[in-house]
């Protein structure tokens, strides 16, 4: 476990963000698997199928990940302010709220799959087949739950390289439960969502019992579990300003992807092949976000606001550089990125509109890393409106995708929304995090001056 509370900034960041990189990759790496299995092996049609279902995807297991994100940073906070009995009693807490909402999620899931299938305006002849790969991911979405909650813990407590071990486990069962249940049993798309759910549920297994036996911090007695109602309430609070925040984003993505099945199969498959490579090339600034979440939410505890400051300018620095070298990745070799997951036998229609997705796109990573950054270490200081702010202009922005221009610029319309939420987020919240993060940091002073 790993204080980030002291020692070199840098090397702690460095040292506690990699495995998280290495992880969020990984979990890329065997979705684009997916994608390239079902595209080579089955085809354009099965390709824009399980395109035309991933928003939908997405918006519930992020809705998960985003709740237990929430608990995680009063975790964070607990054991940056070395407060072992509270630490205790929201252990309890996460874990029985955890539970409750993942029961929740699943059946409101299942039961909503077809009517939000009909209100994206799938296409009749993809709507079986992605109404059948949604069925079994979200049947299996306490198996996703369960490995995320257990790696946002152990990432509170400054454990980033376990998650990372489990889910390089989980990768490559994925890839060999692809192969054998599209090519080999012949199960179709929903093969390849069995094959997801059965390596997320390894994985969750595998950290559930690691931790059982060698965390001992994260375990907790019957006595824990008696509920304290202000830490119920702390919990709850940054939960679902986590989940309410994602929400917005995911119900805003949820959006978009009506505009974007609205313009056939070929442009479909297009963006899904352009918005995998996308989501890869995204993930050193994911990991970076989850990295100021946790870094913000210790030193936050342990009142340590210099620290704070100091960390997230170095963190803008490596997501600038990271921008650059992405942006020279698929100028280059943007064509050969689509056509891994398309293959050469599809139209050019679709290999150009993936490449034109993805270089617009990756031309504003700057703002988006910004955007990342500086809402988690927001979010890991208790500052819950903020990170709103900058969903809700996500949300009205893609409303307006949709609205004005999928309608007036077709493809185009689509790979220039995100962007323009990107520099709208990133202007809207970076002097909003200057002005709060001064008044926190005054608060607390006089706070000391008066002890």
């Amino acid at each position: 476990m790993r204080k980030l509370t002291e020692g070199n900034i840098s090397k702690q960041i460095v040292l506690f963000a990699l495995p998280i990189l290495i992880g969020v990759s990984l979990q890329r790496i065997y979705v684009l698997v997916d994608t390239m299995m079902v595209g080579r092996l089955l085809g354009a049609k099965e390709l824009s199928a399980v395109g035309a279902a991933s928003s939908i995807s997405i918006m519930f297991i992020e809705l998960c990940n985003s709740l237990t994100s929430g608990f995680s940073i009063i975790i964070a906070q607990f054991f940056g302010a070395e407060d072992d009995k509270n630490l205790k009693k929201a252990l309890a807490g996460t874990y029985v709220l955890s539970a409750i909402f993942g029961v929740l999620f699943t059946v409101i899931g299942f039961v909503l799959i077809n009517p939000l299938l009909t209100w994206t305006k799938v296409p009749l002849e993809l709507f079986y087949e992605s109404s059948v790969y949604l069925k079994a991911l979200i049947l299996g979405l306490i198996a996703s739950l369960i490995y995320n909650l257990m790696a946002n813990l152990l990432r509170s407590v400054g454990d980033s390289t376990m998650p990372l071990v489990f889910l390089i486990i989980s990768v490559v069962l994925n890839i060999f439960l692809d192969y054998f249940f599209i090519a080999i049993i012949h199960k179709g798309v929903m093969g390849a969502a069995i094959a997801t759910v059965i390596s997320q549920a390894v994985a969750g297994l595998s950290c559930v019992v690691f931790c059982i036996f060698k965390r001992k911090l994260l375990s907790v007695s019957f006595k824990d579990f008696i509920v304290d109602i202000s830490v119920y309430k702390l919990l709850l609070s940054q939960g679902f300003a986590m989940a309410l925040m994602l929400s917005i984003v995911s119900v805003s993505t949820v959006i978009l992807q009506t505009g974007i099945n609205s313009l056939g199969t070929e442009l479909i498959a297009g963006y899904t092949a352009g918005r995998k490579y996308l989501e890869l090339l995204m993930m050193p600034g994911a990991s970076l976000a989850m990295t100021a979440a946790s870094y913000s939410s210790q030193n936050f505890g342990a009142k340590k606001f210099d620290r704070i400051e100091e960390g997230v300018n170095k963190m803008y620095i490596i997501g600038f550089i990271w921008s650059f070298i992405a942006t020279i990745i698929v100028f280059i070799l943007g064509k050969f990125m689509i056509t891994t997951i398309t293959g050469n036998n599809v139209s050019d229609e679709i290999i150009n509109n993936g490449v034109l997705y993805l270089r617009i796109s990756i031309l504003l990573f700057c703002p988006l890393m910004v955007l990342s950054i500086t809402r988690s270490t927001l979010q890991g200081m208790n500052h819950k409106k903020t990170p709103l702010i900058s969903s809700s202009i996500e949300f009205l922005v893609k409303i307006l995708a949709v609205v004005f221009f999928v309608p007036k610029l077709g493809f185009l319309g689509v790979c220039i929304t995100e962007p323009l939420i990107w520099v709208l987020g990133a202007l809207c919240i970076y002097p909003l995090y200057k002005n709060l993060f001064k008044k926190s940091k005054t608060e607390y002073l006089k706070q000391s001056m008066q002890c």
